[in-house]
């Protein structure tokens, strides 16, 4: 049903967006509808991390938990997810990165999903690419990297001065 490709030249690192995107316990500061998210399962191999993670998405008194299998690239090449369980008869999305410069980046994103309950799909395609679009053109997740980059300078400067 909804399916989004979207690409867009950021004033972040690569490696800085891949590290925001692979930081699933923070999502619901970021993403629209989420209300908590955890790593259930990691795995890694040579090439890839690969996890089981839980997003409980919602709106108002409407709450599901969706499952999904998330590989990420130890290059920070990609990261892939795929429904494993809940309110979806599908859903795969995808991030790519690509450096561009030192300071800036290029990140591709696509998403395809259903939702297995009808109401749900129907709003969904709705006020999908309206929703989309504000979490993108808002710079949702530019605000949170700086935000995100500002918790990590307080956090290890909190480290710092606790030692000294």
């Amino acid at each position: 049903m909804p399916k989004q490709n979207e690409e867009k030249i950021v004033s972040f690192t690569k490696d800085q967006m891949f590290d925001l995107v692979a930081d699933i316990d923070n999502y619901s500061e970021f993403l629209p509808w989420c209300n908590k998210s955890s790593i259930i399962k990691q795995e890694s191999n040579d090439d890839t991390f690969n996890l089981i993670a839980d997003l409980e998405i919602g709106y108002g008194q409407i709450i599901y938990t969706y499952r999904s299998n998330v590989t990420m690239d130890k290059n920070k090449n990609y990261i892939k997810v795929n429904h494993l369980e809940g309110p979806f008869n599908y859903l795969e999305n995808e991030w790519k990165f690509e450096e561009i410069s030192k300071t800036s980046s290029k990140i591709i994103f696509s998403i395809d999903f259903e939702f297995n309950i009808m109401i749900f799909d129907i709003l969904i395609t709705k006020f999908f690419d309206k929703a989309f679009q504000k979490m993108w053109v808002d710079h949702t997740m530019e605000l949170y990297c700086i935000n995100h980059q500002d918790r990590r300078k307080r956090q290890k400067s909190s480290l710092a001065s606790g030692v000294i």
